[in-house]
């Protein structure tokens, strides 16, 4: 690996928080094509002549940090190229952004830059964090000595930059550029600006006049008309803050001049509250659309069926929203890649585009969050780094269920059979996984993991976990791990060997038998969820159908006597429906869908089923599964094909038409 050499600010005393603009004066006597390669530590917006021609880079990990390139047409004259580099440091940057050492790398191929390279730290601002959108970027908050001036090359003192070799490993982002895509589909009330969609957008403003400006963005949207008090000082249920919190962006301007703000992260929801003091003025907005360019290959229409059709639009919606160089939970929130939450999206973009890049991708930088335990971090990329789990945590990076979930998320991957060297190039991790779940077995044989054992989100439940279930343990977590043995089996017969594939199924007999020795009730026909045996959910008898077969279970999900599966556990309570036939259950489970995207407020859909205990978010991609279950043709626990067939042909048992589906079937 050979060294690069990097720029940062020459001042040593200069540690994140900071804003840092390098330039680059040059003149061309022809016209010319500006060619490089760049890369940032954290982050950099990179401009011409003032106006925006990249960002970036992709969002990577200290294993694999990405490079971009850059091709711009330029015409005979004076330019000046300049890169806004922000660093945050650990308290204040983005939880999913990483950092090795601040700094900005370019590599000219065109030979038109000049050698010299300037740059001015920015002073005059400072930073804060926020109650509301947590896991973005820290806001800024300016004063009377900011340069507005910087991202033109202008004004301010520029100095000779520093620099240092690095030897981290800088890779060719295998992503395409993202959206940037000018929308107008907003209203603006006074200083309320109110957006039909749910949006990912960066802003790009003029201000003239002395005074404040203040920018907050909030999830929920409403119509023109119904702007009023009660909306602006709303809380969503169960959470303290109200939805307009926290400073967000603020500016202070001395007057004199016009000023131009151009967003260095971008902002999601409905709503941008734009506050004006002293006679500061607005003298334009405009707003660019983000994200990640899936094209899809399929039509989401369903002909006279406008509540199918809704619910189809409003998932995809969500998962545009959820896709950036990333994968996202939720874009307001946390903007963090999850395993599961990942793996239902997939599923999701596998039935609708054949672009694989972002799933590849994820697939490695999970594994590269992979600890020498053999763990997987539940989000990665992710500033929490340097963690070892304990029994009984709550809301930590190790989530037991999802480093079982990365198994089976490979063994999706693996039955399209579309990237088998990928597929071998991580078995490795998936058996590092099993390894270390099969070393948390205690003499019962069962799991006791320590770690956050989140499962689902439901009212009874304390932080996502099970009654009684908190240290690592219970019915649905070890039908979870079974399911991901005999995955990881088919993995082993089809990339590794005979022989370990016949041990690992041996292993997931032996932990079958303890499930139902500690587990099963013969007088309800059903699993417990705790070793106590006095609570049952739906969600143990779901992954029996999936992990074992048991259609006992049947009967109880029937019932409607159980605790449900929330929105996002609920695929997996789909997906067994649509295996096993049970067409009445799967009927009934989707009319939740349908309430949720028939609601008017929402253009998304939400990370829990509409209720008051709990609704944090409006926009969350665990919630667009159904996307999946609509056009689905294999299911989750099919093998994976032979080579040379291609996709699986295998049908789901249950009868489920060869066609996408109406709601009123």
């Amino acid at each position: 690996m050979s060294n690069k050499r990097w720029m940062r600010p020459a001042e040593r005393a200069v540690e994140p928080p900071f804003f840092a603009v390098f330039r680059n004066c040059f003149q061309l006597s022809e016209p010319g094509v500006l060619r490089f390669t760049w890369s940032a530590d954290e982050r950099a917006q990179l401009f011409c002549d003032g106006e925006r021609i990249a960002d970036g880079p992709p969002r990577g990990t200290p294993q694999r940090w990405f490079t971009s390139t850059v091709e711009l047409p330029l015409p005979p004259g004076r330019h000046v190229l300049t890169a806004r580099l922000f660093a945050f440091g650990r308290n204040l940057t983005a939880y999913a952004q990483m950092s090795v050492a601040p700094g900005f790398f370019l590599e000219e191929e065109s030979s038109l830059l000049s050698p010299d390279w300037e740059y001015q730290t920015c002073m005059g601002c400072s930073f804060s964090g926020s109650k509301t959108d947590w896991g973005s970027y820290a806001h800024l908050l300016t004063d009377e000595d900011f340069n507005w001036s910087a991202l033109r090359g202008e004004g301010g003192v520029w100095r000779k930059p520093g620099f240092f070799e690095d030897r981290r490993a800088l890779v060719p982002s295998e992503l395409p550029p993202m959206r940037h895509e000018e929308t107008n589909g907003f209203r603006r009330v006074g200083n309320i600006f109110l957006f039909d969609d749910y949006v990912c957008v960066y802003g790009d403003y003029e201000f003239s006049g002395a005074g404040e400006v203040r920018l907050r963005w909030a999830e929920p949207g409403c119509e023109p008309e119904a702007l009023d008090d009660a909306f602006l000082n709303q809380s969503k249920p169960g959470d303290p803050w109200p939805v307009f919190s926290g400073s967000g962006d603020r500016f202070r301007l001395t007057g004199g001049q016009r000023i131009r703000w151009q967003d260095y992260w971008w902002h999601a929801g409905r709503t941008l509250e734009m506050t004006l003091y002293g006679d500061v003025k607005l003298e334009s907005a405009r707003f660019f659309r983000t994200g990640y360019p899936w094209k899809r290959k399929r039509s989401l229409e369903i002909p006279g069926d406008e509540r199918m059709t809704r619910l189809l639009r409003k998932s995809w919606n969500t998962l545009q929203a959820c896709s950036f160089e990333t994968l996202m939970d939720c874009p307001y929130y946390e903007q963090l890649q999850y395993i599961s939450d990942s793996r239902f999206d997939l599923l999701s973009l596998y039935e609708l585009s054949d672009d694989l890049r972002m799933a590849e991708n994820a697939l490695r930088q999970f594994a590269e969050g992979q600890y020498p335990a053999g763990f997987l971090s539940c989000r990665y990329p992710t500033r929490e780094l340097g963690y070892r789990p304990v029994l009984g945590e709550l809301y930590t990076i190790h989530i037991p269920s999802f480093t079982a979930f990365y198994i089976q998320m490979l063994h999706d991957f693996a039955r399209l059979r579309k990237n088998d060297a990928l597929v071998a190039e991580l078995l490795p991790v998936a058996r590092r996984a099993a390894e270390y779940l099969t070393g948390t077995l205690g003499p019962d044989n069962l799991l006791h993991v320590p770690g956050w054992n989140f499962i689902d989100w439901l009212d009874r439940w304390e932080g996502g976990i099970p009654p009684e279930c908190r240290n690592g343990e219970g019915c649905t977590l070890n039908l979870i791990f079974l399911l991901s043995l005999r995955e990881l089996a088919d993995l082993e017969r089809n990339f590794g060997t005979p022989a370990a594939a016949r041990k690992i199924e041996t292993q997931a007999e032996r932990l079958a038998a303890a499930i139902r020795a500690a587990y099963w009730l013969p007088e309800r026909n059903c699993f417990a969820e705790n070793a106590g045996r006095s609570y049952v959910s739906e969600h143990a008898q779901v992954f029996a159908l999936l992990a074992l077969g048991e259609r006992a279970v049947i009967p109880a999900l029937r019932s409607g006597e159980l605790d449900e599966c929330g929105i996002a556990f609920s695929f997996y309570y789909l997906e067994a429906c649509r295996i096993y036939g049970l067409d009445d259950l799967f009927r009934k489970r989707r009319e939740r869908y349908f309430e949720t995207a028939d609601r008017p407020e929402l253009r998304t859909l939400p990370e829990l089923f509409p209720n008051d205990w709990w609704l944090r978010s409006d926009c969350h991609a665990w919630g667009a599964h159904f996307l999946y279950h609509q056009y689905a043709r294999g299911r989750i626990t099919d093998p994976i094909p032979a080579a040379a067939t291609g996709r699986a042909e295998s049908r789901p048992s249950g009868k489920l038409p060869d066609r996408v589906i109406s709601s009123s079937e």
